[in-house]
């Protein structure tokens, strides 16, 4: 919101001298306004970063590489907040790694700049609200080891950072309705379909048995429901009560997301980056392909290497702790100090390592637990730019120690990376064990069917779709008719394989009661994907 008043000033400023029309504000002018905003940060933590020639051209080339990505900057001429969550974000975490690669305290009037960038990031989304106050911790953890001054390094951001979290709670009490519907969404659309059964699972949780009912509608897809009218005490549901019983299940947990996986590839929405007039048609990728995007390849991986991307922070992190000053560390130092001790390196990442995971974790339960799966790729943005910036510091550690005579891994640290993979292959597995289909029946749009009734709508699912069922409470079952849906793809990406079903059934009977919509995979169990209840 401020950087589109900073626009609007700008804009009202030309207006003033007859340079535009008074009426409109063009949006290539907040395009711009924000373009100049990240070309003075970029600058800012440069010049912080000279001192330590190694960290200043991995930040250049980080910058170059992840932050000026179409994926990021297509939201630069866009009122989204994600550009702006980006930008404080970047800067929240630059800023202390120069502290620590000089060695010393920050002055007053740093910590309030940090302070500032605190406090704008968690005005950037309510989903990123406990990312600063992690950042803000973890700085006193580290400076505690080194033995800074606690109350002054708190003292300051904290004096920015506490309104900003007033104010952003304050927001979300105002706005009732967005809040609703990311409960809506939470609950109804993703965790009670997690659940082995639903109505069980809202008895756990001291609901009435007919919220069971709305399971799979969401804020967008409410069938002709009021989930808000029909079961109110869901809305005053405390998040981390339905999450804690839901983690009880562990095969719950994994289903909540392993789903999530299977939507999370495509991270360049396709509403970004359209040119105008055409079909649908996005902007190409230019000469060169300078305007091509990492984006592109990672709506293209299929699901197990999506895992394996989301998990990577995890295995790195493993490879810092495996020693205390590990052999990850050292190279790393190598590619961001001079110092031949590498202590101001190792420090350095001590400090990055560690909450580029927590931005992925705390990403990936803001978003599924704060507004389920929708627009779940667009949710996870800033959490994908962490994991991206976790890999590009990978390689330059790896490169350095293939060609740079940096210290071999030890065998701890073989070690405990190989058990680090291993837990992650079986928590892999036990995932893709799951019943991990999503999708929507479009039609009919309400509960009330009775008679021969048309059915249609898409499903997805990690491991193919062999077929798509209709499936009554009595025990009958007909096959639906499947189609191509290339357009999912451009959606959700490729993780999962996705189809289309429609067909005419057979005439259903009130006794029957419930109407349930299963996908059968290729290999693994079978996922019901809606219900509808006959009254």
């Amino acid at each position: 919101m401020a950087l589109a008043g900073l626009a609007r000033a700008v804009d009202f400023t030309g207006d003033a001298l007859g340079l535009g029309d008074p009426q409109t504000m063009p949006l290539r002018l907040l395009g711009c306004v924000h373009a100049l905003l990240l070309l003075l940060a970029l600058i800012f933590i440069d010049r912080r970063l000279r001192a330590h020639p190694g960290a200043r051209l991995a930040h250049a080339w980080l910058a170059a590489l992840i932050l000026v990505d179409p994926f990021n900057t297509l939201y630069l001429s866009s009122f989204y907040t994600e550009f702006a969550a980006l930008l404080s974000a970047w800067l929240a975490l630059a800023l202390p790694l120069a502290w620590l690669l000089d060695g010393r305290e920050p002055r007053n009037r740093e910590l309030l700049l940090w302070g500032l960038f605190l406090a704008a990031l968690a005005l950037s989304r309510f989903q990123h609200a406990a990312i600063p106050l992690v950042v803000l911790a973890w700085l006193l953890a580290r400076a505690r080891a080194l033995g800074w001054s606690l109350p002054r390094l708190a003292l300051a951001p904290l004096l920015l950072l506490l309104p900003a979290l007033a104010l952003q709670f304050a927001a979300q009490k105002q706005y009732q309705t967005i809040a609703d519907a990311n409960r809506w969404n939470s609950f109804f659309g993703a965790a009670l379909p997690a659940a082995a059964d639903p109505l069980a699972f809202v008895r756990a949780l001291d609901l009435p048995d007919a919220c069971a009912e709305l399971v799979h509608t969401t804020w967008y897809l409410q069938r002709g429901r009021d989930a808000r009218g029909e079961c109110p005490q869901a809305f005053e549901l405390s998040r981390v009560r339905w999450l804690a019983k839901l983690a009880r299940e562990p095969a719950a947990l994994a289903r909540l997301v392993g789903r999530g996986l299977s939507l999370s590839g495509q991270w360049r929405p396709g509403y970004l980056g359209e040119l105008a007039g055409g079909q649908f048609q996005r902007m190409p990728p230019g000469p060169l392909w300078l305007g091509g995007s990492i984006s592109d390849g990672i709506a293209r991986l299929p699901y197990n290497a999506l895992l394996a991307f989301w998990a990577a922070p995890l295995l790195l992190l493993a490879g810092l702790t495996a020693r205390r000053r590990s052999a990850a560390a050292a190279r790393l130092g190598r590619a961001t100090s001079g110092d031949p001790a590498h202590s101001g390196a190792h420090r350095a990442a001590l400090w990055l390592w560690p909450l580029l995971l927590l931005i992925v974790a705390l990403g990936w339960g803001a978003s599924l637990v704060g507004d389920g799966y929708s627009e779940l790729a667009r949710h996870l943005h800033l959490a994908a730019n962490a994991a991206l910036v976790a890999l590009g510091l990978g390689l330059l550690a790896l490169a350095q120690a293939l060609f740079g005579g940096a210290p071999r891994v030890t065998s701890g640290a073989r070690w405990r990376l190989a058990l680090g993979a291993g837990l992650l292959l079986a928590a892999a597995a036990f995932i893709r064990g799951q019943s991990l289909a999503y999708g929507v029946l479009d039609q009919p749009a309400g509960e009330g069917m009775t008679g021969t009734i048309e059915l249609s709508g898409w499903a997805l699912d990690p491991r193919g779709i062999q077929s798509v069922d209709a499936l009554w409470a009595g025990g009958r079952r007909q096959a639906l008719a499947l189609q191509a849906r290339p357009d999912l793809v451009e959606i959700f990406g490729a993780a999962a394989p996705a189809v289309g079903f429609s067909d005419v059934v057979d005439a259903v009977e009130r006794s029957e009661g419930l109407l349930q919509i299963e996908v059968v995979p290729i290999s693994g169990p079978p996922t019901v994907i809606d219900r509808r209840w006959l009254h």
